[in-house]
């Protein structure tokens, strides 16, 4: 679900306010290089969501609902965000080099219960990421890419 956030501007710029009271965990992805993919994440016991927020660059986000088996996504720049619900898994592909993605988490993280989907199990985001960039072109992690 896309999510707009609340921002004040000014003469010097802008100030956006995110209430962090619901969340447990912040993380910060950088990513040096365009074509980084990191997905596709999610975690049982206890479940997580996520307000994904691109601090800088560009990124297409990819919400893989559980239930369902489909894909949502979003062309993400900075200062947009989604939310991820606790039964999707998630993931990005990044479009610029040097982007930066923040992740507010709710639900502590428990590495037992953390899994990944292999990108090319889903048809469709297959589809997408290749019709971004080679798949020699693409700059993933072994984790990432051999599941979990």
């Amino acid at each position: 679900m896309l999510v707009k956030l609340n921002e004040v501007q000014d003469d010097r710029g802008s100030l956006t306010c995110i209430d962090v009271k619901k969340w447990d965990q912040v993380n910060i992805s950088k990513n040096l290089k365009k074509f980084t993919f990191r997905g596709m994440h999610y975690q049982d016991n206890p479940r997580q969501e996520k307000q994904i927020i691109v601090t800088k660059g560009k990124i297409i986000d990819f919400i893989y609902n559980l239930k369902t088996k489909t894909l949502e996504t979003y062309d993400l720049s900075e200062g947009e965000c989604v939310l991820v619900n606790r039964y999707s898994a998630h993931g990005f592909l990044t479009l610029e080099d040097n982007t930066i993605v923040n992740y507010l988490v709710k639900g502590k993280y428990n590495p037992k219960q953390e899994h990944s989907i292999i990108w090319k199990d889903i048809p469709d985001l297959k589809n997408i990421i290749l019709s971004h960039c080679k798949e020699s072109k693409l700059v993933i992690s072994q984790k990432d890419s051999e599941g979990k």
